[in-house]
């Protein structure tokens, strides 16, 4: 057989194609080792690969949390629901509470002004109306008349009506024995039945008969328990 150049790369042909397939099979095997290794490494359900020393001990926790031991007992929030909600919420206080706490009053002067006549029970004071020396069981406060009179406090209208010698008088009782009569007062604000407070405007400064010579002024009687007082000791 004669060798020639054309059969020369012939049979460098066959041994070129006979690489190539040995490289496809290499390659084949790999890549199929590669995925049974890949099916092997594949994470198995952990419901059922769990370590059953890692599970919780639901039995123990049952056990402790149903125990019947005092230093649970003692901690246990009640079985009543008002019990619970009274631990969290601040009880109000309910009407007997209230009425037991001490109610403080204001008070209000009546009128603003120099004391033109004050109280007195056992001094005698120079009537200029009259001209004679008597007692004053009342608070005469100097002021304009048409001044706004304020109630003095807290209290209830027991009357309005007109004297023949104080003028128009308006009657209010403040509460514990406290009575006292505005006089001089024209153009009530409120009628007997009505409840005031302290400060509000109950009427306008008149005349008073009885002391119609004096400086115009405001004219307050005021007895606590039936026994005549001063409004002035209120504001010492």
């Amino acid at each position: 057989m004669n060798y020639t150049p054309y059969s020369e790369n012939k049979n460098k042909n066959y041994i070129f194609y006979i690489i190539i397939v040995a490289v496809l099979i290499i390659i084949a095997i790999v890549a199929w080792i590669g995925l049974s290794n890949m099916n092997d490494d594949t994470p198995t359900d952990p419901d059922t690969s769990m370590n059953e020393s890692s599970k919780p001990d639901s039995d123990n926790n049952s056990q402790e949390y149903n125990s019947n031991d005092s230093s649970y007992n003692d901690n246990s929030i009640s079985e009543n629901p008002k019990d619970f909600v009274s631990d969290i919420i601040p009880s109000t206080p309910t009407d007997d509470t209230v009425s037991n706490q001490p109610y403080e009053k204001s008070y209000t002067m009546p009128v603003n002004g120099d004391i033109l006549k004050d109280f007195s029970t056992d001094t005698l004071q120079f009537s200029q109306t009259f001209g004679d020396m008597r007692l004053h069981t009342a608070v005469d406060i100097a002021c304009k008349e048409g001044t706004f009179i304020s109630a003095l406090t807290d209290g209830k209208v027991l009357s309005v009506e007109e004297s023949a010698s104080l003028g128009g008088v308006l009657t209010i009782d403040h509460g514990d024995g406290l009575i006292v009569k505005y006089a001089c007062v024209k153009e009530p604000k409120f009628k007997a039945g009505d409840k005031v407070k302290s400060g509000d405007l109950i009427g306008k400064v008149g005349t008073i008969p009885n002391e119609s010579s004096d400086q115009s002024h405001l004219h307050i009687e005021a007895t606590k328990n039936n026994k005549p007082i001063s409004i002035l000791d209120f504001f010492k």
